[in-house]
C-alpha cells in the first residue's frame, strides 16, 4: 500500500479555484490523505484421476482503498473479484466488498469501528493476502471450520490494553448467521449474510484477544449468536438455535524457521431442529485444526539475500461432523486430513511465486486425491 506523493497532493491544491472550492475548505483538507493498495493472486491446479484437467485462473483480484480524514477519523474498504468475470447465466465469479468501515480513534486503547468488518477469528480471516501464507491455497480449514472470508456487519472497539506489553482486542456486535444455510459437508459457511440486506434479528457478538511479541502472536477468539432467523420451526428468540465458536492460534518466527498452528470447535445448539426444518444432515459440533513448520532455505545457502525461499509441510484435520444430533448418519468422508508439502519463493516480501503438492484423504477412503498446484500472488 502506497499514499499519493505529496507533489500530487500539492498539484490538487493548486485546482482548487477551478472546483469551485472555499479557502477555509482547503485549509480542511490539507491534513487528509488518501491510500491506494491491493493484492492479487493466479492458480494453476491439476488434480490426478479421470477428466481432471489442469486447470488455470485468476483466483482473485481485489483494490483496497482508504482515507485518513484526520488523524482521529479514517474510512477503509476492500473490492474483490474473484475467478476473472462475472457473467449472466455462468456459475462461478463474484463482486463484493470485502471490508467497508469508518474508525474513530479516542485513543491508542480504544478505536470505534462500524460498517462491514472481518470477524477477528483465526488467522487467515483477517490475514489472507497471497504473500502472508504458505500454500496456493489458503487452509481448507479455513474454509470448511472458519468460514473464511468471513464479513459481517456491525460495531465494535478495537485497541490495545493500556498498562500491557503487546496485549490487544478487537470486539464486535455483529448481524447473526442464518441456520438455512448450514449443511453437512460446509458446516456454518452458508449461514453467512456477507453484508447484502443482512437480517439483524440474532445479533451476534465475536472478539479477540492477542498478545504479540518480535516473532510471535498468540490469540483466542469466538463468536456467539443465535441462528433461527425468526424461523419459527427454529425459535423466535434472540439466541435461539445459538451458535458457539472458540478458536486458538498461534504463530512463531525464530531465524529461518517459521511455525504455525490453529485449532477451532464450532458448536450448534440445535441442529436436530435445523435438519427437520431444512432436510440436512448438520452437525451438532464442528471441530479441527491444523499445524505447519517452514524453513527458508536460502538462509543456509545465501544468508546475505534478502529474498525468502521456504519450504513448508502443512497437515490438516478436521470434521464437519464430529458431533452428531439425533437422527443424522455419520458420513465419515467429512472427517477429512489435507497434507501439503510446497515452496514459496518471495523475491521481494510482497511478491511471491509459489508450487504445492496437496494430499487429500477422509476416514471413509472414499473420493481421495492429490493436487499438484502453481501460483503467483501479490500486495501492495
Amino acid at each position: 500500500m502506497r499514499h499519493f506523493p505529496p507533489a500530487i497532493a500539492i498539484a490538487a491544491l493548486l485546482t482548487l479555484p477551478a472546483t469551485g472550492l472555499r479557502p477555509w475548505q482547503a485549509r480542511a483538507q490539507e491534513g487528509e490523505h488518501t491510500t491506494l493498495g491491493g493484492y492479487g493472486e493466479i492458480h494453476y491446479t491439476n488434480r490426478t484421476g479421470p477428466d481432471t484437467p489442469g486447470e488455470i485462473n485468476v483466483r482473485r483480484f481485489v483494490v483496497f482503498l482508504s482515507h485518513s480524514f484526520s488523524e482521529r477519523l479514517a474510512f477503509r474498504s476492500e473490492l474483490e473479484l474473484e475467478d476473472t468475470k462475472v457473467e449472466g447465466g455462468e456459475d462461478g465469479g463474484e463482486v463484493a466488498l470485502e471490508q467497508l468501515y469508518v474508525d474513530y480513534s479516542f485513543s491508542p486503547a480504544a478505536t470505534l469501528r462500524v460498517g462491514l468488518v472481518l470477524p477477528p477469528i483465526g488467522i487467515i480471516n483477517e490475514v489472507h493476502e497471497p504473500p502472508t501464507f504458505n500454500g496456493v491455497e489458503r487452509p481448507a480449514f479455513d474454509r470448511d471450520v472458519i468460514p473464511s472470508t468471513w464479513r459481517d456487519i456491525g460495531v465494535g472497539l478495537v485497541g490495545t490494553l493500556p498498562g500491557s506489553s503487546g496485549l490487544n482486542y478487537r470486539v464486535y456486535l455483529l448481524n447473526g448467521l442464518v441456520a438455512s444455510g448450514f449443511s453437512a459437508a460446509s458446516g456454518i459457511r452458508g449461514g453467512r449474510q456477507e453484508g447484502k440486506e443482512a437480517s439483524f434479528a440474532n445479533p451476534s457478538l465475536t472478539g479477540r484477544l492477542e498478545w504479540a511479541r518480535p516473532g510471535l502472536r498468540v490469540g483466542g477468539s469466538f463468536w456467539y449468536g443465535g441462528s433461527a432467523n425468526q424461523d419459527p420451526a427454529l425459535g423466535m428468540g434472540t439466541f435461539d438455535n445459538a451458535v458457539a465458536l472458540v478458536a486458538a492460534d498461534a504463530r512463531y518466527d525464530v531465524g529461518p524457521f517459521m511455525f504455525r498452528a490453529v485449532v477451532a470447535n464450532v458448536s450448534i445448539a440445535d441442529a436436530q431442529s435445523i435438519n427437520a426444518a431444512y432436510g440436512g444432515q448438520v452437525g451438532s459440533r464442528i471441530a479441527g485444526g491444523y499445524v505447519e513448520g517452514a524453513y527458508d532455505i536460502l538462509s543456509a545457502v545465501a544468508p546475505a539475500s534478502a529474498q525468502r525461499l521456504n519450504v513448508f509441510l502443512r497437515h490438516e484435520r478436521y470434521d464437519t461432523q464430529a458431533g452428531l444430533p439425533a437422527g443424522v448418519v455419520r458420513d465419515d468422508a467429512l472427517a477429512r486430513r489435507i497434507t501439503t508439502l510446497g515452496l514459496s519463493y518471495k523475491p521481494v516480501y510482497n511478491v511471491v511465486f509459489k508450487g504445492d503438492y496437496q494430499l487429500r484423504r477422509n476416514r471413509a477412503g472414499l473420493a481421495e486425491d492429490e493436487q499438484v498446484s502453481l501460483g503467483v500472488g501479490y500486495q501492495f
